[in-house]
């Protein structure tokens, strides 16, 4: 039961990332899409919760490379992530446009460097797949025995590198 709590945990994890990810299409597709829905930093995300809480307790248990690799993608998805963040939610319209809360116009020139930075965002999200799956197997390996005594371990909200 333990055991797959931690699995159905990472599975919402990146379920979270996903939707980051469709959001931020609907974003660079010319939808309007509200602030609110963007965590800007990777630790405050639901991934990143995951990603520096529960996860790190594996890097003890032969899966440290992997997590090393996760923890990269999701540096730079979120190096990309705060391209687009301030192209569309950087600045807003000076004078009396911001103070009625419009938005400025965002030149072409930036939407099309904004869908660049998304189209990297998935080839991340990929990679990301697929040492998700990597670590999902490492975690099935563990004996059931593993995932009580990993419950009671301190140290969460660590750095995995």
């Amino acid at each position: 039961m333990v055991k797959e709590r931690y699995v159905r945990n990472m599975h919402q994890a990146r379920s979270s990332n996903m939707r980051q990810l469709h959001s931020l299409k609907l974003l660079v597709s010319g939808h309007d899409i509200d602030k609110s829905l963007f965590i800007p930093e990777l630790g405050e995300s639901v991934f990143g919760r995951w990603l520096y809480g529960e996860a790190v307790l594996f890097s003890s248990k032969g899966c440290h490379h992997c997590l090393q690799n996760i923890e990269e993608i999701m540096i730079e998805f979120h190096v990309h992530f705060a391209q687009i963040y301030a192209i569309y939610f950087g600045k807003r319209a000076g004078g009396l446009l911001g103070l009625l809360g419009l938005k400025r116009k965002i030149p072409e020139a930036q939407k099309a460097k904004a869908r660049r930075h998304y189209d990297e965002m998935v080839l991340l999200c990929d990679r990301l797949r697929q040492q998700m799956n990597v670590l999902n197997t490492l975690i099935e390996w563990l004996p059931d025995e593993t995932f009580p005594e990993l419950y009671r371990m301190p140290g969460k909200n660590r750095a995995i590198s």
